[in-house]
């Protein structure tokens, strides 16, 4: 505690870069809170992932566009950290900034929103809303008669939009229902079922590395890490790295700690139709989870025929 206090002397306020979302704000608020008695603020950014929602993510530029408006304010000085929804960050990220904590993880997978307890209760051809390339290849590998519709906007929004009528279901990550404390109708599906997207559930801390705070931010945020869903996410986001890295390909990666000292690593690709899928898992010390993931993810491209495979 006193090594903390000395540190944070010579920062009188930490700025924390924030979307302008409701879950994103709930989100930074949970980090205000972790820093304890630290004087926050948060700066709130709009991001172009944000404000173009009448098209696909890979048409804006990637999930990387929740990211870069925020990364901007690191690097020219106007933050001192950026919170994201870890599986909004591509594989590569700003020059000069680095990931500085994973806060502790929470529930991993993916919530059916509406009246049906199940995929398979869902009625012929009905209408699925989502956003996501993964979710609507695994609805359709499912399902294959599920119409699925784009759909985007800050949970909010799309909850208006299943509750006007458009949609007979959508998909949510369960994060997100929890972290907003929604009382909404929702089914947690099987990570079996609808396996997640690398690093969904955890939040990441971004700094910028090359300012004189940059000791004193390091050392902050590594109070605040959670080495098990650290771990767990860096083989996630090796694989995802060595596939594909942004959000055209249908990938998904979830580790867990089969024992204190072990990492477990399923990977899933799939084809955009959702009518081919390959997965493969494997298991390593927590100390090697970056090459477990790479390891893995080379097993799955031999398996899909390589990277001709992949959007």
């Amino acid at each position: 505690m006193n090594a903390t206090m000395n540190i944070t002397a010579r920062l009188p306020l930490l700025r924390l870069a924030s979307r302008a979302s409701p879950l994103a704000q709930a989100q930074t608020l949970q980090v205000c809170n972790m820093l304890g008695d630290i004087d926050t603020e948060i700066v709130t950014l709009s991001t172009t992932g944000d404000e173009v929602l009448d098209r696909p993510l890979v048409e804006v530029g990637g999930k990387g566009v929740f990211i870069k408006t925020l990364e901007a304010a690191l690097l020219d000085g106007r933050a001192d950290l950026a919170v994201h929804s870890a599986k909004d960050m591509e594989a590569d990220f700003a020059a000069g900034t680095e990931i500085a904590a994973f806060l502790p993880r929470e529930d991993v997978r993916d919530a059916l929103v509406g009246p049906y307890d199940s995929l398979d209760a869902l009625p012929q051809s009905a209408i699925v809303g989502t956003a996501s390339v993964r979710r609507s290849a695994l609805l359709h590998h499912h399902r294959p008669d599920l119409q699925i519709k784009l759909l985007r906007g800050n949970v909010n929004s799309r909850l208006k939009r299943l509750e006007a009528g458009e949609f007979d279901a959508i998909i949510l990550a369960v994060a997100g229902i929890r972290r907003l404390n929604l009382d909404v109708e929702y089914t947690p599906l099987s990570t079996a079922q609808m396996p997640p997207a690398a690093a969904q559930g955890a939040l990441a801390i971004q700094i910028a590395s090359g300012t004189d705070e940059y000791p004193q931010i390091k050392h902050i945020c590594a109070e605040m890490n959670c080495a098990d869903t650290a771990d767990c996410v860096i083989a996630e986001r090796a694989a995802l790295a060595w596939l594909d890295g942004s959000c055209q390909t249908p990938i998904s990666a979830l580790g867990v700690l089969q024992d204190k000292e072990t990492v477990y690593l399923e990977v899933t690709v799939l084809s955009s139709d959702g009518g081919k899928k390959f997965s493969s898992a494997g298991t390593a010390p927590r100390m090697q989870a970056k090459q477990l993931g790479q390891d893995i993810a080379k097993d799955i491209l031999k398996q899909c025929g390589g990277r001709d495979f992949l959007a």
